[in-house]
């Protein structure tokens, strides 16, 4: 059965680039471009691994985090954001996130990074 992989974005652009490719890769990929879609996704299919903006529409991206690991507390996460701040870092890392990527992020970095969390053999 593939890894079940959950990404929550409100940038529609890197929702579809991060799916296609994690697709190819033969994860089972979910995408929400808010925070409560995410949540509903996060709860119902308890992904192996969420991709989780902390900039999202509807709410932060640390009480989805905080919301994740209540839920599923056996998702990995990773955070993401395209500004530095780092109390927000802090705050991601004592909820519970393994790994913080600056955006744009490059994919095959992010394929590295996911395969090392998932313990996945890279070839």
């Amino acid at each position: 059965m593939p890894a079940k992989l959950l990404v929550v974005d409100d940038e529609n652009e890197i929702l579809e680039e991060v799916k296609t490719f994690f697709e190819e890769e033969g994860f089972q990929v979910f995408t929400a471009d808010n925070g409560e879609d995410g949540i509903a996704i996060l709860k119902r299919e308890k992904p192996e691994l969420l991709l989780l903006d902390m900039k999202l529409p509807d709410m932060s991206g640390l009480l989805v985090l905080k919301i994740c690991k209540e839920a599923s507390p056996l998702t990995r996460v990773i955070v993401n954001t395209g500004y530095v701040d780092q109390v927000l870092i802090d705050q991601a890392e004592e909820l519970g996130r393994d790994i913080f990527l600056h955006k744009p992020f490059d994919l095959e970095y992010l394929r590295r990074e996911v395969n090392k969390l998932l313990g996945i053999e890279s070839s």
